[in-house]
């Protein structure tokens, strides 16, 4: 893959580009202790716990492509789902 398809869209070059299908991702989402790095990255101080998020992006054939984590503040975190089925 090119620097120039990854500043594009990855996802458009494995579905339109290869003959790879992207089929399904997880989520995990849970409260954990604040690291030091939680402390100096989200400038969170002397509180006790962040909410992180972990997604896995998965190929048709099962093979993980896609590993994401992000840390969010307690008090601006929401969560909100949005599913839709595509028609086979």
């Amino acid at each position: 893959m090119t620097r120039e398809i990854a500043e594009q869209s990855i996802y458009d070059y494995l579905e339109n580009q290869l003959p790879l299908i992207i089929a399904y991702a997880q989520k995990e989402i849970t409260i954990d202790q604040l690291t030091d790095r939680d402390k100096l990255l989200l400038d969170i101080g002397t509180k006790h716990h962040v909410v992180s998020v972990k997604s896995k992006v998965y190929l048709a054939n099962k093979h993980q492509f896609q590993f994401t984590e992000s840390r969010h503040k307690l008090e601006k975190f929401r969560f909100v789902d949005f599913a839709t089925r595509k028609p086979q």
